[in-house]
């Protein structure tokens, strides 16, 4: 409450002081508010003060105008400088400023202005009463306020003193901070608690499943094993039905595979018991089972039907939007993808900065998808290079890293792209593994794939659990097509390729035909079926998956050598519209030597040593090096048959007959 004019000191303003009550008072708002203020905000307060009417507070405010006091924009008043608003800071005592603080935050929140009144009442915080607290608690609940404010707020006020709303004090401030993007602390909130060992099993079980839902972004491993802790404790139906559905999102976004029988489980949980999240976490949990089964169409439908208005959406909406946006791109509706990407990022900070990460890894995708090669590196490297870069979730990083890569190859800087691979310690085993894949599938476009061979092997062994990881960027699942073909893995060249099938049979759309005829081409080398893929990839808007059709197509050995020129020389073209350089130095070499006749299609086929693939010099190698064929099988992940076949492929190609002479022509000869 404004004080009389004899027991204050005189404000310090750098220009005419304040002369009335109402004119201090009315200086001291504007300079805590953090926004230009209105008449009526200010009128309300001067109200609740009990100080001045309107006619008086209008008055008061052009005398401060006219002295040069205040300034007035189309927005509200403001002080004329910051030099004038530390003055008046300066000489307002702090048990004053959290006084006027908590009257701006109490004006605000009766005027249906919620974020600005969770901002004035933190800066109240925590020396306030009872009745504060209470709006504190309101406030971090309403949509309107970003999951930081309501973090902070509730961090501010402090744990309550009954064990159940201690509780669920602790669970929203947990999910507050994990939705602002700050999960270390999420986390360490989680984990103090549960290492006290002061809360009941029931509890326990509850703090367990969040730390699965937040390890979901992190490591699915660690997410299912904390879930399953969870639901060996005792929990309510509620409850149970709500660990049951992340249990089962995580399960069918990382193949697990009994995804669908997690699923029929949570499913019944949730009929029994509904709980206020699990409605739109199950949805997302059968979207992912879709989407895992390559049928689109049916993901998209459950995403649409999601009700974004019902209780606990807020914690899943941004996983929701998230979803959507992955969704349509992977149906290949680009356009309506960049304007939804757009759209969240202007309500990144009332979704929370979780989405941030998720949301420019989708911005990079969708540009690769396209062939703004450029801008998707330029986005990636801002996001990677920023100080909070440490904490991006795993897949993030990698989609982040996987968008620089795939620039620098389709460039030919070749050497800068593996400096930039060779510090990166990817998770090789599933399911942590697959978070990594569209890394491994940008390394494949290296020209010496193979050097990268641990990796992308890994990416492919797990490319049987589910079709997701090869849809956002069309062309990467013909590119790890090829590549499973050159490291001698035809069986799972054929899985990737039954994926790329599915999913066109699903859609049902040009640019997926597309994919799946060139995928089909690469294995069969079968010009017709590739010319099929880039008559239909010249409808979608997806240039890269075209252009490398062509590339396909234009170095298959049975299309005409006059063909095959034309398909080059438009090939080229492409990629240089697209800023490929490299690609387009490789397609011009290559309709060179067809144009000049000086070289086929195919490489001269070496001799000796040389003349073995990859995968044959692989088991060459082990068998050389004592293993046996059981043995070999085993370290290469293949069958018994697959290295028998190899090691008859081996010594047709080297001229010998005996393990004895196959180990001496390596020792003479060992590869580099």
């Amino acid at each position: 409450m404004p004080e009389t004019s004899v027991q204050r000191p005189k404000m310090s303003t750098g220009g005419s002081p304040a002369t009335s009550d109402i004119q201090r008072y009315l200086v001291r708002m504007v300079a805590l508010a953090d926004a230009p203020c209105e008449l009526w905000f200010l009128e309300r307060l001067l109200a609740r003060a009990g100080v001045g009417t309107r006619l008086a507070l209008e008055t008061a405010v052009e005398e401060l105008i006219a002295r040069g006091t205040l300034v007035d924009g189309p927005t509200g008043l403001r002080l004329a400088s910051p030099r004038l608003r530390e003055g008046v800071l300066a000489e307002l005592p702090l048990s004053m400023q959290r006084g006027l603080h908590e009257s701006a935050a109490e004006v605000l929140a009766e005027a249906g202005h919620p974020a600005p009144a969770a901002r004035q009442l933190l800066q109240a915080m925590p020396t306030v009463g009872q009745d504060v607290r209470t709006l504190a608690a309101r406030l971090a609940t309403d949509p309107a306020v970003s999951p930081t404010l309501s973090a902070d707020l509730l961090l501010a006020c402090g744990a309550p003193g009954t064990a159940d709303h201690q509780l669920d004090w602790l669970v929203a401030t947990a999910d507050n901070l994990f939705l602002a993007g700050r999960l270390p602390e999420a986390m360490l909130l989680l984990r103090t608690e549960l290492a006290v060992a002061r809360c009941a099993a029931h509890q326990r079980a509850l703090l367990l499943g969040r730390l699965g839902a937040y390890h979901a972004t992190q490591r699915p491993s660690l997410s299912m094993s904390y879930l399953e802790r969870a639901l060996e404790e005792h929990l309510s139906g509620a409850e149970r039905s709500w660990t049951l559905a992340m249990r089962a999102s995580v399960a069918a976004r990382f193949g697990y595979p009994d995804s669908g029988d997690l699923l029929v489980e949570a499913q019944h949980a949730h009929r029994r018991a509904p709980a206020p999240e699990g409605g739109i976490q199950l949805a997302l949990a059968q979207a992912a089972q879709a989407t895992a089964g390559a049928d689109l169409p049916r993901a998209a439908r459950i995403l649409r039907e999601v009700d974004t208005g019902a209780p606990g959406a807020r914690s899943q909406l941004v996983f929701l939007r998230v979803d959507r946006i992955a969704n349509q791109l992977s149906l290949g509706q680009f356009t309506d993808a960049r304007s939804a990407l757009e759209a969240v990022s202007d309500e990144i900070d009332t979704l929370g900065g979780v989405a941030r990460p998720l949301v420019t890894a989708l911005d990079c995708v969708a540009r690769l998808a396209v062939g703004e090669f450029a801008e998707a590196a330029a986005r990636a490297r801002l996001a990677l290079e920023d100080p909070v870069a440490e904490a991006l979730p795993e897949e993030a990083r990698a989609t982040l890293l996987g968008t620089v890569l795939e620039e620098l190859l389709r460039r030919d800087e070749v050497s800068m792209a593996r400096a930039l691979l060779a510090p990166e310690k990817p998770a090789l085993d599933w399911p942590d593994g697959l978070q990594w894949f569209r890394l491994g599938a940008a390394a494949a476009a290296d020209p010496e794939p193979e050097r990268h061979a641990p990796l992308l092997r890994a990416m492919l062994r797990m490319s049987h659990r589910a079709a997701a990881p090869l849809l956002l960027v069309p062309h990467h699942g013909p590119r790890l097509v090829r590549t499973a073909l050159l490291l001698g893995d035809r069986r799972h060249a054929q899985i990737l390729a039954s994926h790329l099938k599915r999913v066109a049979g699903t859609v049902n759309n040009r640019l997926w035909q597309g994919i799946a005829h060139q995928a089909d081409g690469i294995i069969s080398g079968d010009p017709a079926a590739l010319a099929t893929a880039v008559a239909r990839l010249r409808t979608t808007a997806a240039r890269p998956a075209l252009a490398d059709a062509m590339f396909d197509l234009g170095r298959s050995p049975h299309l005409p050598r006059r063909e095959a020129v034309d398909v080059l020389d438009e090939c080229a073209a492409l990629y240089t519209r697209l800023g490929a350089t490299g690609d387009h130095d490789r397609a011009r070499q290559l309709r060179r030597h067809l144009a000049t006749g000086t070289r086929d299609r195919s490489p001269a086929r070496p001799d000796g040593v040389q003349a073995l693939t990859p995968a044959e010099a692989r088991v060459a190698e082990l068998l050389a090096g004592g293993a046996t064929k059981q043995q070999a099988a085993a370290e290469l992940f293949v069958s018994f048959h697959t290295v028998d076949t190899q090691l008859r492929a081996i010594y047709a190609k080297l001229g010998i007959r005996t393990r004895v002479q196959l180990a001496r022509l390596w020792d003479a000869h060992r590869p580099s």
